[in-house]
Protein backbone atom coordinates (compact mmCIF):
# COMPACT_ATOMS: atom_id res chain seq x y z
CA UNK A 1 0.00 0.00 0.00
CA UNK A 2 1.17 3.39 -0.93
CA UNK A 3 2.00 5.96 1.71
CA UNK A 4 -0.12 8.94 1.06
CA UNK A 5 2.09 12.25 1.17
CA UNK A 6 0.82 15.79 2.84
CA UNK A 7 0.98 19.10 0.77
CA UNK A 8 0.87 22.83 1.95
CA UNK A 9 -2.32 22.62 0.43
CA UNK A 10 -4.24 19.94 2.32
CA UNK A 11 -2.72 21.53 5.41
CA UNK A 12 -4.74 24.86 4.33
CA UNK A 13 -7.64 22.92 3.94
CA UNK A 14 -7.60 21.54 7.47
CA UNK A 15 -7.01 24.66 8.77
CA UNK A 16 -10.38 25.57 7.54
CA UNK A 17 -12.08 22.43 8.10
CA UNK A 18 -10.98 22.89 12.09
CA UNK A 19 -11.90 26.57 11.59
CA UNK A 20 -15.60 25.56 9.97
CA UNK A 21 -16.54 22.77 13.01
CA UNK A 22 -14.92 24.68 15.95
CA UNK A 23 -14.38 28.32 15.90
CA UNK A 24 -17.02 30.40 16.51
CA UNK A 25 -17.63 32.33 13.31
CA UNK A 26 -20.00 34.81 12.22
CA UNK A 27 -22.78 33.10 10.18
CA UNK A 28 -21.39 34.17 6.60
CA UNK A 29 -18.21 33.09 7.12
CA UNK A 30 -19.15 29.95 7.67
CA UNK A 31 -20.78 30.25 4.47
CA UNK A 32 -18.30 31.22 2.56
CA UNK A 33 -15.89 28.54 3.95
CA UNK A 34 -18.47 25.38 3.29
CA UNK A 35 -18.37 26.93 -0.30
CA UNK A 36 -14.92 26.32 -0.24
CA UNK A 37 -14.49 23.03 1.62
CA UNK A 38 -17.05 21.75 -1.39
CA UNK A 39 -15.59 23.47 -4.12
CA UNK A 40 -11.76 22.96 -3.33
CA UNK A 41 -11.68 19.20 -2.19
CA UNK A 42 -13.02 18.24 -5.33
CA UNK A 43 -10.22 15.47 -5.75
CA UNK A 44 -8.50 15.85 -9.58
CA UNK A 45 -7.29 11.86 -10.37
CA UNK A 46 -6.18 12.63 -13.85
CA UNK A 47 -3.26 14.90 -12.05
CA UNK A 48 -2.69 12.21 -10.10
CA UNK A 49 -2.16 9.60 -12.04
CA UNK A 50 -0.51 11.61 -14.70
CA UNK A 51 2.39 12.95 -11.52
CA UNK A 52 2.43 9.50 -9.27
CA UNK A 53 1.51 11.57 -6.48
CA UNK A 54 -1.17 10.41 -4.12
CA UNK A 55 -1.64 13.72 -1.77
CA UNK A 56 -4.40 12.29 0.24
CA UNK A 57 -5.50 14.12 3.44
CA UNK A 58 -5.36 11.60 5.65
CA UNK A 59 -3.70 12.88 8.75
CA UNK A 60 -1.90 12.08 12.29
CA UNK A 61 -2.37 15.34 14.18
CA UNK A 62 -4.02 13.70 17.44
CA UNK A 63 -5.15 16.81 18.74
CA UNK A 64 -7.16 17.99 16.38
CA UNK A 65 -7.94 15.44 13.77
CA UNK A 66 -7.82 12.12 15.45
CA UNK A 67 -11.58 12.15 15.40
CA UNK A 68 -11.98 12.82 11.76
CA UNK A 69 -13.04 10.65 8.85
CA UNK A 70 -12.31 10.72 5.09
CA UNK A 71 -13.88 9.62 2.13
CA UNK A 72 -11.45 8.34 -0.65
CA UNK A 73 -14.57 8.44 -3.33
CA UNK A 74 -15.40 12.47 -2.86
CA UNK A 75 -11.74 13.43 -1.23
CA UNK A 76 -13.29 15.06 1.76
CA UNK A 77 -13.20 15.05 5.61
CA UNK A 78 -15.31 14.53 7.30
CA UNK A 79 -16.71 14.90 11.48
CA UNK A 80 -18.95 12.18 11.32
CA UNK A 81 -20.44 9.10 8.98
CA UNK A 82 -24.09 8.76 8.66
CA UNK A 83 -25.46 5.12 10.15
CA UNK A 84 -27.03 2.82 8.58
CA UNK A 85 -31.15 3.39 7.37
CA UNK A 86 -33.37 2.24 10.38
CA UNK A 87 -35.45 0.84 7.86
CA UNK A 88 -33.05 -2.57 7.46
CA UNK A 89 -33.10 -2.49 11.17
CA UNK A 90 -36.49 -2.92 11.68
CA UNK A 91 -37.04 -4.89 8.65
CA UNK A 92 -34.97 -7.23 10.44
CA UNK A 93 -37.36 -7.16 13.78
CA UNK A 94 -39.89 -7.36 11.56
CA UNK A 95 -38.78 -10.34 10.02
CA UNK A 96 -36.70 -12.01 12.72
CA UNK A 97 -33.20 -12.01 10.51
CA UNK A 98 -31.10 -12.80 13.97
CA UNK A 99 -27.65 -11.92 11.74
CA UNK A 100 -28.43 -8.59 11.40
CA UNK A 101 -25.58 -6.47 11.99
CA UNK A 102 -22.71 -9.34 12.04
CA UNK A 103 -21.97 -9.26 8.76
CA UNK A 104 -18.18 -8.33 7.72
CA UNK A 105 -18.60 -5.26 6.57
CA UNK A 106 -21.58 -2.83 6.42
CA UNK A 107 -21.06 -0.75 9.42
CA UNK A 108 -24.41 0.18 11.34
CA UNK A 109 -22.43 3.61 12.77
CA UNK A 110 -20.34 4.82 9.80
CA UNK A 111 -21.88 3.82 6.98
CA UNK A 112 -22.53 6.61 4.30
CA UNK A 113 -20.09 9.89 3.86
CA UNK A 114 -22.85 12.40 3.97
CA UNK A 115 -21.68 13.95 0.90
CA UNK A 116 -21.13 11.72 -1.56
CA UNK A 117 -23.53 8.85 0.11
CA UNK A 118 -20.25 6.59 -0.92
CA UNK A 119 -21.38 3.86 1.91
CA UNK A 120 -17.90 1.94 3.39
CA UNK A 121 -17.55 -1.02 1.06
CA UNK A 122 -17.54 1.83 -1.75
CA UNK A 123 -14.84 3.50 0.41
CA UNK A 124 -12.59 0.93 1.11
CA UNK A 125 -12.62 0.13 -2.86
CA UNK A 126 -11.98 3.82 -3.78
CA UNK A 127 -8.97 3.72 -1.66
CA UNK A 128 -7.67 0.55 -2.30
CA UNK A 129 -8.56 2.13 -6.18
CA UNK A 130 -6.70 5.04 -5.56
CA UNK A 131 -3.65 3.62 -3.85
CA UNK A 132 -2.59 1.40 -6.99
CA UNK A 133 -3.21 3.81 -9.74
CA UNK A 134 0.44 3.57 -10.32
CA UNK A 135 0.75 0.33 -10.23
CA UNK A 136 0.57 -2.32 -13.71
CA UNK A 137 -3.20 -3.22 -12.43
CA UNK A 138 -4.19 0.63 -14.24
CA UNK A 139 -2.17 1.31 -16.76
CA UNK A 140 -4.05 1.03 -20.01
CA UNK A 141 -6.56 -1.01 -18.08
CA UNK A 142 -10.12 -2.10 -19.39
CA UNK A 143 -12.52 -2.39 -16.50
CA UNK A 144 -16.00 -3.15 -16.11
CA UNK A 145 -18.38 -2.51 -13.54
CA UNK A 146 -21.47 -4.84 -12.72
CA UNK A 147 -24.30 -2.97 -10.68
CA UNK A 148 -21.99 -0.07 -10.96
CA UNK A 149 -22.41 2.17 -7.27
CA UNK A 150 -23.14 5.95 -8.07
CA UNK A 151 -20.61 7.54 -5.81
CA UNK A 152 -17.87 4.79 -6.69
CA UNK A 153 -18.93 5.11 -10.64
CA UNK A 154 -18.78 8.83 -10.60
CA UNK A 155 -15.35 8.94 -9.27
CA UNK A 156 -14.02 6.02 -11.97
CA UNK A 157 -15.15 8.16 -14.54
CA UNK A 158 -13.17 11.02 -13.75
CA UNK A 159 -10.15 8.69 -14.62
CA UNK A 160 -10.34 9.39 -18.09
CA UNK A 161 -7.36 7.39 -19.46
CA UNK A 162 -9.38 4.04 -17.83
CA UNK A 163 -11.26 2.60 -20.77
CA UNK A 164 -14.47 2.29 -17.94
CA UNK A 165 -17.55 0.48 -18.80
CA UNK A 166 -20.65 0.01 -16.72
CA UNK A 167 -22.87 -3.50 -16.92
CA UNK A 168 -26.39 -4.29 -15.32
CA UNK A 169 -29.48 -6.19 -15.20
CA UNK A 170 -31.78 -4.15 -15.07
CA UNK A 171 -30.00 -0.29 -14.21
CA UNK A 172 -30.87 1.83 -17.03
CA UNK A 173 -28.16 4.11 -17.87
CA UNK A 174 -25.14 1.60 -17.95
CA UNK A 175 -23.04 0.92 -21.46
CA UNK A 176 -24.28 -2.76 -21.17
CA UNK A 177 -27.07 -4.42 -20.36
CA UNK A 178 -26.29 -8.16 -19.24
CA UNK A 179 -27.12 -10.90 -17.16
CA UNK A 180 -24.04 -11.94 -15.12
CA UNK A 181 -24.68 -15.81 -15.87
CA UNK A 182 -24.54 -15.03 -19.52
CA UNK A 183 -22.10 -11.79 -20.48
CA UNK A 184 -21.67 -11.36 -24.06
CA UNK A 185 -17.77 -10.57 -23.83
CA UNK A 186 -15.14 -12.54 -25.51
CA UNK A 187 -12.81 -14.52 -23.16
CA UNK A 188 -9.92 -12.60 -21.81
CA UNK A 189 -11.59 -9.43 -22.73
CA UNK A 190 -10.71 -7.30 -19.42
CA UNK A 191 -8.08 -6.19 -17.29
CA UNK A 192 -9.76 -5.47 -14.36
CA UNK A 193 -13.54 -6.10 -12.69
CA UNK A 194 -16.04 -4.82 -9.78
CA UNK A 195 -18.29 -7.22 -9.07
CA UNK A 196 -20.01 -6.01 -5.59
CA UNK A 197 -22.80 -7.06 -3.62
CA UNK A 198 -24.19 -9.15 -6.60
CA UNK A 199 -23.75 -12.84 -6.01
CA UNK A 200 -26.18 -12.87 -3.38
CA UNK A 201 -28.45 -11.61 -5.58
CA UNK A 202 -27.75 -14.34 -8.14
CA UNK A 203 -29.71 -17.86 -8.23
CA UNK A 204 -26.70 -19.77 -10.40
CA UNK A 205 -23.68 -17.98 -8.15
CA UNK A 206 -21.02 -20.50 -9.78
CA UNK A 207 -22.30 -19.58 -13.03
CA UNK A 208 -22.11 -15.75 -12.59
CA UNK A 209 -18.43 -16.58 -11.33
CA UNK A 210 -17.49 -18.86 -13.90
CA UNK A 211 -18.20 -16.05 -16.53
CA UNK A 212 -16.02 -13.44 -14.29
CA UNK A 213 -13.24 -15.54 -14.40
CA UNK A 214 -13.89 -16.30 -18.46
CA UNK A 215 -13.54 -12.74 -19.35
CA UNK A 216 -10.48 -11.41 -16.95
CA UNK A 217 -7.73 -11.56 -18.77
CA UNK A 218 -4.80 -13.84 -17.42
CA UNK A 219 -3.12 -11.92 -14.96
CA UNK A 220 -6.08 -9.48 -14.43
CA UNK A 221 -7.51 -8.79 -11.07
CA UNK A 222 -11.14 -8.11 -9.61
CA UNK A 223 -13.02 -7.03 -6.67
CA UNK A 224 -15.63 -9.42 -5.35
CA UNK A 225 -17.86 -8.50 -2.30
CA UNK A 226 -20.80 -9.52 -0.65
CA UNK A 227 -22.90 -10.03 2.45
CA UNK A 228 -20.64 -12.58 4.38
CA UNK A 229 -21.82 -13.70 7.90
CA UNK A 230 -19.28 -13.87 10.92
CA UNK A 231 -21.33 -16.15 12.83
CA UNK A 232 -22.60 -19.01 10.67
CA UNK A 233 -20.16 -21.81 9.75
CA UNK A 234 -21.67 -22.60 6.49
CA UNK A 235 -23.79 -20.58 3.59
CA UNK A 236 -27.44 -20.51 4.54
CA UNK A 237 -28.94 -21.40 1.06
CA UNK A 238 -31.96 -23.03 0.07
CA UNK A 239 -34.22 -22.70 -3.22
CA UNK A 240 -37.60 -23.45 -1.22
CA UNK A 241 -37.19 -20.27 0.72
CA UNK A 242 -38.59 -17.57 -2.01
CA UNK A 243 -41.16 -15.59 -0.61
CA UNK A 244 -40.60 -12.32 0.72
CA UNK A 245 -40.70 -12.52 4.38
CA UNK A 246 -38.69 -15.36 4.31
CA UNK A 247 -35.96 -14.34 2.18
CA UNK A 248 -35.80 -10.99 4.88
CA UNK A 249 -35.56 -13.89 7.63
CA UNK A 250 -32.72 -16.00 6.35
CA UNK A 251 -31.02 -13.57 3.96
CA UNK A 252 -31.46 -10.04 5.78
CA UNK A 253 -33.23 -9.13 2.78
CA UNK A 254 -36.26 -9.80 0.35
CA UNK A 255 -34.09 -9.94 -2.80
CA UNK A 256 -30.90 -12.11 -1.05
CA UNK A 257 -30.94 -15.84 -2.31
CA UNK A 258 -28.71 -17.02 0.46
CA UNK A 259 -26.13 -15.87 3.21
CA UNK A 260 -22.69 -16.60 2.52
CA UNK A 261 -20.21 -17.80 5.19
CA UNK A 262 -16.62 -16.81 5.37
CA UNK A 263 -15.35 -20.06 4.69
CA UNK A 264 -17.42 -21.48 1.60
CA UNK A 265 -17.13 -18.22 -0.09
CA UNK A 266 -13.83 -18.20 -0.12
CA UNK A 267 -13.91 -22.12 -0.93
CA UNK A 268 -15.91 -21.22 -3.82
CA UNK A 269 -13.95 -17.96 -5.34
CA UNK A 270 -10.94 -20.49 -5.13
CA UNK A 271 -13.20 -23.26 -6.64
CA UNK A 272 -13.58 -21.46 -9.82
CA UNK A 273 -9.38 -21.09 -10.74
CA UNK A 274 -9.15 -17.64 -9.19
CA UNK A 275 -6.00 -16.47 -6.90
CA UNK A 276 -7.64 -14.61 -3.83
CA UNK A 277 -6.29 -12.59 -1.77
CA UNK A 278 -8.19 -11.40 1.61
CA UNK A 279 -7.04 -7.44 1.92
CA UNK A 280 -8.37 -6.87 5.76
CA UNK A 281 -7.41 -4.50 9.17
CA UNK A 282 -3.66 -6.46 8.74
CA UNK A 283 -2.76 -5.02 5.43
CA UNK A 284 -4.63 -1.69 5.51
CA UNK A 285 -3.82 -0.54 9.30
CA UNK A 286 -5.96 0.37 12.05
CA UNK A 287 -5.53 3.97 11.16
CA UNK A 288 -6.92 3.72 7.81
CA UNK A 289 -9.58 1.40 9.04
CA UNK A 290 -11.08 3.98 11.57
CA UNK A 291 -10.54 6.79 9.25
CA UNK A 292 -12.43 5.02 6.68
CA UNK A 293 -15.25 4.21 8.93
CA UNK A 294 -14.96 0.43 8.55
CA UNK A 295 -15.83 -2.32 10.92
CA UNK A 296 -12.90 -3.96 11.91
CA UNK A 297 -13.82 -7.09 10.42
CA UNK A 298 -13.92 -5.81 6.98
CA UNK A 299 -12.45 -7.79 4.10
CA UNK A 300 -11.67 -6.13 0.59
CA UNK A 301 -11.76 -9.70 -1.70
CA UNK A 302 -9.35 -9.44 -4.77
CA UNK A 303 -9.36 -11.71 -7.24
CA UNK A 304 -6.43 -12.43 -9.80
CA UNK A 305 -6.69 -14.31 -12.97
CA UNK A 306 -3.70 -16.66 -13.20
CA UNK A 307 -1.30 -16.21 -16.50
CA UNK A 308 -1.17 -18.80 -18.95
CA UNK A 309 2.25 -20.68 -18.70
Amino acid sequence: MLKCRQTWKNYIYTLILMFYYYIPLPSYIKKYLKRTIKSKFAYNYADIVKNKNLNLPIFNNKRFLSAKYFCPVCNSIQPHFLPLPDYYRKQSEKYGFVHFGKSEMTSLDTYLCPLCKASDRERLMAFWIINNLGSQIFLDTHIIHFAPEKSLSAMLKQLKLLNYKTADFVMQEVDFKVDITKLPFSDDSYDFFICSHILEHVINDDKAIEELYRILKPGGNGIILTPISTVIKSTIEDTAINTEEDRWKYFGQNDHVRLYSHNDFVMKIKQHGFILYELGIEHFGNEVFFQLGLKKTSILYIVEKRKKL
